[in-house]
C-alpha cells in the first residue's frame, strides 16, 4: 500500500483552518444562558405540569405511617378525632372562648341601667332647743320639743329616650310643744309622680342606648375574634398532624435506605475474600453509620411531632410518648382541583371573622361620634311634678293615706337650662371621635386588603403545590430508574478494579438521593393537605368545613359557649381522598429487624 506524499505547506494550511473554525463551532454550540426569555420557559412547563391523577403506587410508605413501628403500644387516630379532642381540651381555646363571655357581661350591665330600681329610706329626728322667739311654740314654754319621724319608698327608671320616672309614697309624723301646731301628733302622707325628660343634649334612643349597643358591638368583636382564634387553633393542630404524618414517612425512608445500604455491605462481605478491595468495604460501612445516624434523628423527630401534638390538644386520651405511639391514620388528600381566586375573594369577604370585627368596631366608632355630636348641644330638660298630700291628727294614718287621693292634686312644670361657654370640650370630644373614625375605616380597608391577599396567595398555594407534587414524583420515579441501573451495573462489573469502587460509590449516593427524592415528594403532598386547610382558613370558612359550631348556653347560672364538632366531617374527609384501601404496598420494609439493628451495640 502506498502512504500519500507528506506535504507539510497543506498541513498547516489544514490546521489553521481548524483553529479558525472551531471557536465559532463550539461558541454557536454552547447557549448562552444569561439572556432567556422567561414566557418561554414557563410556557414549557406550564404545558407539561398539567393537572392529572397521582401514582399512589409510589408512596409505598402510606402503609408504615399508618401503622405503629412496634416499639410501644399504638394509638391510632384521626384528624376528626383529634380536632374533637381539642375543642374540649385545648387550654389555648379554653382561654379565648373566655373573652367573649366576659363581654356578653358588659351587655347585661349596660341593659339594667333601664331597669325599676326600688328605694327606701327612713329618718327620725328629736330635737330640744332653746326658744328665740315667741312665736316658735306660743305661751310660756323655753324650749322648743320636737319629733319628727319620716318614711319614704318608691320606684325608679331610666327610659331609653332618657327620661326619668319617679313614682314615691311619703309618710311623715310629727308632735312637739308648740300651741300653733293643729292638730297635734300629725301624720302626714304624700304620694308624688315625678318625672324629668332632656329636651336637646342626652335626648334620644341613639344618644342613651350608646353605652348599650356598644357593649354589644364589643361582644360581637369578641365572639369573632375567638372564631378566629379557634381557626388558628385548628389550623396549628392540623399541621403538626400532617407533621407527624411528614416525619414518620421520613422515617420509613430512612429505615429503608438503611436496609439497602445493610444488604450492599452484606454483599460486599460476602465477596470479601473474592474480588472486593478495602476501600469498598469501607465506603459501605461509612454509609451504613451515616444511615444509622439519621435513624436515630428521624424516631427522635418522630417523638418530637408526637409531643407537640399531643401538648397542643391536650386531651388525657391521648396519654404521652412514653406510654403510647400515636400514629395517624388519615391518609392525605391527593386529588388536584381548580380553585378561581375571584370566587375565594368573595367567600372571605363574607366570612372573615376578622373582617366582622372590623365592622363592629366601625359602627361603634360612628355611634361615638353621633354621641359626641349630640352633647355639642344645650342641656334643656323638663322637670314636672304631681303629687296629692294627706294630713290627719292623733297619729291617724289611714285617714291621711285616704286624703290624698280625695282631694285635688297639686303640679309643677318647669325648665332647666345649661350651656358651657365656649363648649370646648364637646367640641374637642367630636373632633376626637372623627379622627377615630377615621382611624378606624383605614384599618377596615387595611382588613379587607390583608384578607385578599391572604386568599390570593392561598389560592396560589394550593394550585402550586399540587403541580409540585406531579414534579417530584417524576423526579423521585427518575431517582429510582437511576438506582436501578447503577445497581445493575455494579453488580456486573464487581470485578476489584478501580471502576467497580466507582460504581459502588455512585450507587450509594444514587440511594441517598432516592431518599431525598422520597422525602420532597411525601412534602410537597403534606403541603398540598396544609395548603388546602389554609384556603378554608383564609376564606374563614375552616369551622364549617370541620363541622364545628358553637352554641351559647347556660352553665352555673353563668352564661357559657358549648363547642361541639359532628362526625360527618369524619365522612367529608374520606370523600375527599383519592386513597384506595385494597391499595399494595410494593414495598415490605422489616421494621423490627432494622430497629434491633439500630439498637445493637
Amino acid at each position: 500500500m502506498r502512504l500519500p506524499k507528506f506535504c507539510p505547506s497543506r498541513s498547516i494550511a489544514f490546521l489553521l483552518t481548524v483553529l479558525t473554525v472551531l471557536p465559532a463551532v463550539a461558541q454557536d454550540s454552547v447557549p448562552n444562558d444569561k439572556h432567556f426569555d422567561a414566557r418561554h420557559v414557563f410556557s414549557e412547563i406550564d404545558s407539561t405540569q398539567q393537572v392529572e391523577a397521582l401514582d399512589l403506587q409510589s408512596m409505598w410508605w402510606q402503609d408504615h405511617v399508618t401503622r405503629p413501628f412496634g416499639q410501644l403500644e399504638g394509638l391510632p387516630t384521626d384528624l376528626n378525632t383529634v380536632l374533637f379532642l381539642a375543642l374540649h381540651h385545648s387550654n389555648r381555646i379554653n382561654i379565648a372562648k373566655q373573652d367573649p363571655l366576659i363581654r356578653e357581661t358588659s351587655i347585661i350591665e349596660a341593659e339594667s341601667a333601664f331597669d325599676w330600681v326600688r328605694y327606701a329610706n327612713a329618718s327620725w329626728a328629736d330635737t330640744s332647743e332653746p326658744i328665740g322667739n315667741q312665736l316658735t311654740a306660743g305661751g310660756t314654754a323655753s324650749r322648743f320639743e320636737n319629733q319628727l319621724g319620716q318614711v319614704q319608698g318608691g320606684l325608679r327608671r331610666t327610659n331609653t329616650y332618657g327620661g326619668v320616672l319617679d313614682i314615691s309614697q311619703r309618710f311623715g309624723w310629727q308632735d312637739n310643744n308648740s300651741i300653733f301646731q293643729v292638730p297635734n301628733q300629725q301624720a302626714t302622707s304624700r304620694l308624688v309622680l315625678s318625672y324629668t325628660h332632656p329636651l336637646l343634649r342626652g335626648s334620644g334612643q341613639f344618644y342613651n342606648t350608646s353605652l348599650l349597643v356598644r357593649a354589644q358591638l364589643d361582644a360581637s368583636a369578641a365572639h369573632s375574634s375567638f372564631l378566629a382564634v379557634l381557626q388558628d387553633e385548628l389550623l396549628e393542630i392540623t399541621n403538626s398532624y400532617w407533621d407527624l404524618y411528614l416525619q414518620r414517612a421520613i422515617l420509613a425512608q430512612q429505615i429503608r435506605l438503611y436496609l439497602r445500604t445493610k444488604r450492599t455491605l452484606q454483599l460486599i462481605e460476602a465477596r470479601r475474600e473474592v474480588d472486593m478491595q478495602p476501600t469498598q468495604l469501607t465506603a459501605a460501612r461509612s454509609a451504613l453509620a451515616t444511615r444509622r445516624a439519621d435513624i436515630i434523628r428521624a424516631r427522635t423527630d418522630v417523638t418530637n411531632a408526637e409531643t407537640r401534638l399531643r401538648g397542643l390538644v391536650n386531651a388525657p386520651e391521648l396519654s404521652n410518648s412514653d406510654v403510647a405511639e400515636l400514629f395517624p391514620i388519615d391518609p392525605p388528600a391527593t386529588q388536584g382541583q381548580f380553585i378561581g381566586i375571584p370566587e375565594q375573594i368573595e367567600l372571605a369577604l363574607h366570612n372573615r371573622p376578622e373582617l366582622t370585627a372590623a365592622e363592629n368596631q366601625l359602627q361603634a366608632g360612628l355611634r361615638q361620634l353621633g354621641v359626641a355630636e349630640n352633647e355639642l348641644q344645650p342641656a334643656l330638660n323638663l322637670v314636672s311634678e304631681v303629687y296629692g298630700p294627706g294630713l290627719r291628727g292623733n297619729n291617724q294614718f289611714g285617714g291621711a293615706f285616704g286624703d290624698q287621693f280625695g282631694n285635688r292634686p297639686s303640679y309643677s312644670v318647669g325648665l332647666q337650662y345649661e350651656f358651657p361657654i365656649g363648649n370646648r370640650r364637646a367640641r374637642a370630644r367630636v373632633c376626637r371621635r372623627q379622627h377615630e373614625v377615621a382611624r378606624i375605616r383605614a384599618e377596615y380597608a387595611r382588613a379587607t386588603n390583608i384578607v385578599q391577599t391572604e386568599v390570593d396567595v392561598a389560592v396560589r398555594e394550593v394550585n402550586t403545590t399540587y403541580r409540585e407534587i406531579i414534579a417530584k414524583s417524576e423526579s423521585l420515579r427518575a431517582a429510582e430508574a437511576e438506582v436501578a441501573t447503577l445497581t445493575e451495573r455494579w453488580l456486573r462489573l464487581i470485578d476489584g478494579l478501580g471502576t467497580s469502587s466507582l460504581n459502588l460509590e455512585s450507587l450509594l449516593r444514587s440511594q441517598e438521593r432516592v431518599t431525598v427524592a422520597e422525602a420532597d415528594y411525601a412534602t410537597s403532598i403534606v403541603q398540598y393537605n396544609l395548603a388546602l386547610v389554609r384556603l378554608k382558613r383564609s376564606t374563614g370558612t375552616l369551622l364549617q368545613h370541620e363541622g364545628v359550631s358553637v352554641a351559647s348556653g347556660c352553665l352555673n347560672g353563668c352564661s357559657n359557649l358549648f363547642l361541639t364538632k359532628g362526625m360527618h366531617a369524619a365522612a367529608q374527609h374520606s370523600e375527599n381522598q383519592a386513597w384506595p384501601t385494597d391499595l399494595p404496598v410494593p414495598t415490605t420494609i422489616p421494621i423490627a429487624e432494622a430497629i434491633e439493628a439500630l439498637n445493637a451495640p
